[in-house]
């Protein structure tokens, strides 16, 4: 480490947020190519979206088991690891000769970008007061949703005036260039000693349980765990929709990114601005009131004109991820103030059960291709079971409020999280 040049946290913070952003690139680049690939393959839709299944899943499980990694090994090391990873993942599917590589070359994606990811998240948390958290998460949460919804964009492009190879090229050029700027820099502030954490699964599995029964998570998440099945199933079925069905070429689906994209980014700044200005629990409404008009529009639009539309469908998801887009902030601060003892382990808990909630979304989508359904009627069926579980999110928010409201609205500290030690750590656990 000596011998590489120091740089002030500013500096490694905005290096951090751009490993973000090419990660997140990374998943979602080939969207626009799927229908490309599937032709060249001569496969079906569906075996052409396993690999979207694959990664998702394998992603999620990377943020539950990877994440303890966070409090024994330097940051540093965890970013040049994950990196590399991704490297060898984009040059697998580049060269792939059939749907089997790109699997793969996904899988091992997965991993190298949930070890990113969660290693940025858990820097952020570490290096942040409570006033300035909410703002950082904003940023960092922003890059983790954009990037998704800009890469098709790209990706679109590439795909139509190149290949579909040449994403996965365009990836490994990116990801090299990360691996040079962590190998050259070192941070002005010297990383803390690596930590002593109990890395078996058997325990990691019963701390996340402990979590689960013990706090308020799953109940005060379950409308934003919801809308990332929304989210899953819609990346999985959007080309085919709006490609196969609705006639735009892969450039045009790619453009189309950007309005999300731009949703996105607007989502945040009301909920910032009112955050500082009434309740969490209000704010935390207002964004779902937003979502729930959202996806009932689009249902209602659908009964009163028999069909829909690209423009009616690109409105209606624009303004729900204006509500999502909130939602995914709050949450994210919600269950670090949660178990502010466990920031690190309760972080990497709620990533996975995000991401777990966006493979189930691809579950679906994929269970109703295999009964032949089209991508309108799968678009009407997902909007319908979101609307029914918000519902009850909506519900399970209001009754665990009152015994959290104090954590919530940062007015204090539970007594038993300070000083509190995580089973991880002792390796002890009772039932």
């Amino acid at each position: 480490m000596t011998g590489k040049t120091r740089i002030s946290q500013g500096a490694v913070a905005a290096i951090i947020l751009f490993i973000t952003l090419v990660t997140r690139m990374g998943g979602n680049i080939f969207l626009p190519s799927l229908p490309k690939i599937a032709s060249e393959f001569g496969i079906d839709k569906a075996q052409a979206t396993l690999n979207i299944n694959l990664y998702t899943i394998a992603l999620a499980l990377s943020f539950a088991f990877l994440g303890p990694l966070t409090d024994i090994l330097k940051k540093r090391t965890l970013l040049m690891y994950g990196s590399i990873a991704c490297m060898t993942s984009y040059l697998l599917c580049g060269l792939a000769v059939n749907i089997y590589m790109i699997d793969a070359g996904r899988l091992i994606l997965a991993a190298g970008s949930g070890l990113i990811i969660i290693t940025a998240q858990t820097w952020i948390g570490e290096r942040s007061g409570k006033d300035e958290l909410l703002g950082r998460l904003a940023w960092f949460s922003l890059l983790v949703a954009l990037a998704p919804m800009l890469a098709p964009v790209i990706g679109g492009v590439v795909t139509d005036y190149f290949s579909w190879r040449w994403n996965f090229g365009l990836m490994l050029i990116l990801t090299l260039f990360v691996i040079i700027i962590i190998f050259l820099i070192k941070s002005r502030e010297e990383e803390k000693p690596p930590g002593k954490v109990n890395l078996n699964p058997i325990i990691l599995l019963k701390t996340y349980r402990e979590i689960i029964l013990n706090t308020a998570l799953f109940r005060i998440s379950l409308v934003i765990l919801t809308l990332f099945m929304l989210q899953g199933a819609f990346l999985a079925f959007s080309s085919f929709l709006l490609i196969d069905d609705m006639g735009l070429t892969a450039s045009q689906f790619g453009l189309l990114s950007l309005i999300f994209a731009g949703s996105m980014l607007v989502g945040r700044f009301p909920t910032m601005f009112l955050e500082k200005r009434f309740s969490i629990r209000q704010v935390m409404l207002f964004n779902i009131v937003v979502v729930v008009i959202s996806i009932a529009g689009s249902l209602v639009y659908y009964q009163i004109m028999g069909s829909h539309t690209v423009v009616e469908i690109v409105f209606f998801m624009t303004l729900m991820r204006l509500g999502f887009s909130g939602l995914a902030i709050l949450g994210m601060r919600n269950c670090m103030f949660l178990d502010p003892a466990r920031k690190g382990t309760i972080s990497g808990l709620y990533s996975f059960l995000n991401h777990t909630s966006g493979w189930l979304g691809v579950i679906i989508t994929q269970v109703f291709y295999q009964m032949n359904l089209i991508s309108r009627s799968i678009y009407n069926i997902t909007l319908i079971i979101s609307l029914v579980i918000i519902a009850i999110g909506i519900y399970l928010f209001l009754r665990a409020y009152p015994e959290i409201s104090d954590l919530l609205e940062n007015r204090e500290e539970p007594s038993e999280a300070k000083g509190q030690v995580s089973i991880l750590q002792t390796g002890k656990y009772e039932d």
